[in-house]
């Protein structure tokens, strides 16, 4: 058993150095957008974001699978493992810290009261959950390069 955690530990260090190499790259196309508020509204132009195709959690564990020794089925199980104590764990009001990845944090929202004695569950308007990235991440999203992109989508300068 022990062996298997320090293997185990040993592949994701191997895993977030790799990670680090890797190339960050953000796509953009140009677009025309017609403002109506702040002080100069009209024609403007500004960037948007081109999102790459999202990953699901079984894209997710096959490329773990497929760069370490863990099978497909141990890598999506312990996925979905995480994903339920992550959820369950916010569920209950505790924050979840990831690591390198950053923190989820349950809040609330709720209406304020005069006397100390008014306040009660029936205040509290959102319970909701927030993330939060670790300095290590912030630091690599301010790292990211962007490109623009050639594209065809409605109202895209040319």
């Amino acid at each position: 058993m022990a062996f298997f955690c320090h293997f185990f530990i040993f592949q994701t260090i191997y895993i977030y150095n790799n990670y680090l190499k890797l190339k960050k790259m953000i796509n953009y196309v140009k677009v025309k957008r017609d403002i109506h508020v702040g002080q100069n509204p009209g024609e403007r132009y500004l960037a948007r974001l081109v999102r790459n195709t999202d990953v699901d959690l079984e894209q997710i564990a096959e490329s773990i699978s497929n760069s370490t020794t863990i099978s497909y089925a141990d890598v999506l199980a312990t996925l979905k493992a995480l994903e339920v104590e992550i959820s369950r764990n916010i569920l209950n009001g505790s924050a979840v810290k990831l690591g390198y990845l950053g923190a989820f944090i349950p809040q609330i929202n709720a209406k304020s009261q005069l006397d100390a004695d008014k306040v009660d569950a029936s205040t509290i308007t959102r319970f909701s959950c927030r993330f939060y990235p670790s300095v290590k991440f912030k630091h690599n999203l301010k790292q990211v390069k962007y490109g623009e992109k050639d594209m065809e989508i409605k109202g895209l300068i040319e």
